[in-house]
């Protein structure tokens, strides 16, 4: 899958489209270490899981009606003319695929990290009147380290730049359709 979704990083003329190299590897590398630097910590880690789940299980579906596209593809006699569609849409399937890879790969971190997310120490309160009980308090969660918070946003910019290819590379897909 990763292989595949590389090898549409290239143009229809055979050369690398820098933007999306840059756009997919370079800036969430940047973000994320900007994000470690600053001393970031994400705090509300399970609306985040929640979220990413919702978006790779939407994904998952995505990755089946284009499996399903490009079989009807096969039997459509306007695609036949058509010498770049079935392409799009092949590469549009390596990039969903890669997307929801990635989407999982997201999920597994964000759900290590929430589990060892770090919390301060149990404080004891001592008792204010003769004859009560001191209290225990809960600690409060500190959110994630910086460099795991740097990682989780970091691996989400990524993300949404493969979902901006899925989407140009749709675009473009009904653009050659349209011809």
């Amino acid at each position: 899958m990763i292989w595949d979704h590389l090898a549409t990083l290239r143009g229809v003329r055979g050369g690398f489209l820098w933007w999306q190299i840059t756009a997919q590897f370079l800036l969430p590398v940047a973000v994320g270490v900007a994000i470690w630097q600053v001393g970031f910590r994400i705090a509300i880690v399970g609306e985040l899981i929640a979220g990413f789940s919702v978006l790779a299980g939407f994904l998952f579906g995505l990755v089946i009606f284009v499996f399903q596209l490009r079989l009807g593809m096969t039997t459509d006699p306007r695609v036949q003319t058509k010498t770049l569609l079935p392409t799009l849409v092949d590469q549009l399937f390596s990039n969903v695929l890669y997307a929801v890879l990635v989407s999982f790969a997201l999920i597994a971190v964000t759900v290590a990290a929430a589990a060892t997310e770090p919390h301060t120490e149990l404080t004891v309160t001592p008792a204010t009147t003769s004859g009560g009980q001191p209290t225990v308090e809960a600690g409060v969660a500190l959110g994630l380290e910086p460099w795991v918070s740097g990682t989780v946003i970091g691996l989400a910019v990524h993300l949404l730049a493969v979902i901006g290819m899925c989407l140009s590379r749709t675009r473009r897909a009904y653009l050659e359709l349209k011809r």
